[in-house]
């Protein structure tokens, strides 16, 4: 009886031992430094089974490459930044062939925000561009741009081309220490939210003013104002503070209602006013026919509003961050 008793103590013991190993297998993948809520946040993760290739964290953000129905998507800090997918070649098509149309030159071009490699790669097709200058902060990004497989085939192995320069380098401080201008310069870069603050600095009157000084005679600005279906605030407190640095604005979005619901605001700027007849697409393009190009100058009814021209975003407020959060929150 005793030995009986010391067995299903033992028995007891190894059970025990097992259920606390899982509860901490549990906490290390699901809050611990296992897990992937600080990889890939919740309402992000793609639909569908997905694995998880790769995760990375570095002094800037954690990273995480994944694979859902041979789409390779990179997240950074849970939320998706690109992909290899039709859509993203979409965003890239419209992000660079409106400001590239309107540009009197395209010799020297400055990506802010271009890990990725797509919208690097649709400005390599102009035939008249000398060199590209490719900055991003995050290193690692740019090496997956670089030399990750899936990656490298999307954008046609664009940041190993001979006329791209790639710098690491926050694109703020890269500007306040140069003395380059370019023809055309393109601003690619997530919102300013509650969690990254900081990015408000590259959508400041004063960044704007920084970007003019380094901007050739009749040279073009374009902007990413992201998911303004979602925020048309946003989209038109961008512009007020376009404006606030003494730039003509000229509105377009992309309509991806049908694919996902949402609409995507994009900001073209100059000096001089522009016209929109002026606006022809000088390459071959697999999404910008006539009648979308036409649609995207159209602002639907959904994304105009009404904003105090001096409502703008500072290196002192939180402007775009407070919008962000009360947009999202609803």
């Amino acid at each position: 009886m005793v030995n009986q008793n010391k067995f299903v103590l033992f028995g007891l013991g190894i059970g025990s031992a097992l259920v606390v190993e899982s509860l901490i297998w549990l906490y290390w993948r699901y809050w611990g430094a296992g897990s992937l809520h600080d990889f890939i946040l919740e309402d992000e993760e793609p639909d569908g089974e997905y694995r998880v290739i790769k995760k990375m964290k570095n002094s800037v953000q954690k990273i995480a490459l994944v694979e859902c129905d041979g789409i390779f998507s990179l997240f950074a800090n849970g939320s998706e930044m690109f992909n290899t997918s039709e859509g993203e070649d979409k965003y890239a098509e419209a992000l660079i062939h409106l400001p590239m149309a309107v540009a009197q030159k395209r010799e020297r071009v400055l990506i802010i925000g271009s890990g990725g490699g797509g919208s690097t790669r649709e400005v390599l097709r102009y035939p008249d561009v000398n060199e590209i200058t490719a900055v991003d902060i995050d290193s690692t990004i740019m090496d997956l741009g670089k030399n990750f497989v899936p990656f490298v085939t999307f954008n046609k192995g664009s940041l190993n081309n001979p006329r791209v320069r790639a710098i690491i380098e926050d694109g703020r401080i890269f500007l306040e220490n140069s003395l380059e201008k370019w023809d055309v310069i393109i601003i690619d870069l997530p919102e300013p939210t509650g969690t990254c603050p900081e990015l408000a600095r590259l959508f400041s009157v004063e960044f704007y003013n920084l970007l003019n000084e380094h901007l050739e005679p009749g040279g073009i600005l374009t902007v990413a104002c992201s998911v303004s279906s979602e925020m048309p605030s946003y989209y038109w407190a961008v512009q007020a503070t376009i404006k606030a640095a003494s730039f003509y604005t000229l509105p377009y979005h992309f309509d991806f209602i049908v694919e996902w619901g949402q609409d995507w605001g994009f900001c073209v700027a100059a000096k001089k006013p522009i016209c929109t007849s002026d606006v022809k697409i000088m390459v071959s393009t697999r999404y910008l026919n006539e009648e979308r190009l036409q649609d995207m100058l159209r602002i639907p009814y959904y994304l105009l509003g009404e904003w105090d021209s001096k409502k703008v975003q500072t290196d002192y407020n939180s402007l775009l961050v407070d919008v962000v959060e009360e947009s999202w929150e609803r």
